[in-house]
């Protein structure tokens, strides 16, 4: 069985009275994948995004790192998988694999809880004042949101995979019996650990996630995008609660080996 050696980097939360947080300190690990075990999973790998400052970014990412690291996978035999949410994925052919009846047909709505109230769900009528300030309706964004596709220079290509949601996710995996998760993509504090195919909702399935910490970038704001600095708090979530994270340049030289 071909494997590959690489090391991954968490935070190391000493379970012992009274600790310090100065005291939880970055480890490293060297783990051995086996080949047949491993995947890349492409969050949202969008050609078009609202905000523009984040596309440049991120087409950046995708054509230095990401895609890089996919030919390395696709080159010793590894699984390569894109997410780019729904209504992105059926644009793309391989989408109907693996894809059951709530894909392919839509999912049933339980009947909603009538608490909290709708209204205040939707912060309308009494519940309004909650509610925070909506932008004027801008077609633009709409179009954006509706005619995405996946960055041309890293559409799926013959062999991979591309999923709608967790769901088929896990019915890939299962199926090709694939533990670890190598995760890429944007943002790195949105999509990329709160999708239903993100970090976390595959860690609660079991799954060992590995975020490639140079292949996603955060929706910044403008208090932390001169440094990036949610960006590195993404990344530092990853290694203290969710599960590892490493570099694409280690990934695609132990792919080489």
């Amino acid at each position: 069985m071909k494997s590959i050696e690489l090391d991954v980097q968490y935070y190391h939360l000493t379970r012992k009275a009274y600790m310090e947080e100065a005291d939880f300190h970055l480890k490293t690990l060297c783990f051995e994948f086996p080949v047949e075990q491993i995947a890349l999973i492409q969050v949202d790998v969008w050609s078009d995004h609202y905000v523009s400052t984040h596309l440049n970014r991120g087409r950046d990412i995708t054509l230095q790192r990401i895609n890089p690291v996919a030919e390395a996978f696709r080159a010793v035999g590894a699984t390569v998988i894109h997410a780019p949410s729904p209504d992105c994925a059926k644009r793309y052919a391989p989408w109907t694999q693996f894809a059951g009846d709530d894909e392919t047909f839509g999912h049933p709505h339980a009947p909603k809880d009538e608490w909290p109230p709708a209204e205040f769900r939707s912060k309308t009528g009494p519940y309004e004042k909650w509610a925070r300030p909506q932008d004027p309706h801008d077609p633009i964004f709409e179009d954006i949101i509706k005619n995405r596709s996946v960055i041309r220079e890293a559409e799926p290509k013959e062999g991979d995979h591309v999923i709608l949601n967790g769901a088929q996710l896990h019915r890939l995996l299962k199926h090709k019996q694939i533990l670890h998760l190598f995760y890429a993509g944007f943002a790195a504090n949105m999509c990329v650990p709160f999708r239903d195919y993100g970090m976390r909702a595959m860690k609660d399935r079991g799954y060992n996630p590995i975020l490639i910490r140079d292949c996603t970038t955060a929706i910044e704001v403008a208090d932390t995008y001169e440094n990036l600095d949610l960006s590195r708090a993404a990344v530092i979530d990853t290694e203290v609660n969710i599960g590892y994270t490493t570099l694409s340049s280690d990934l695609i030289t132990a792919c080489s080996k």
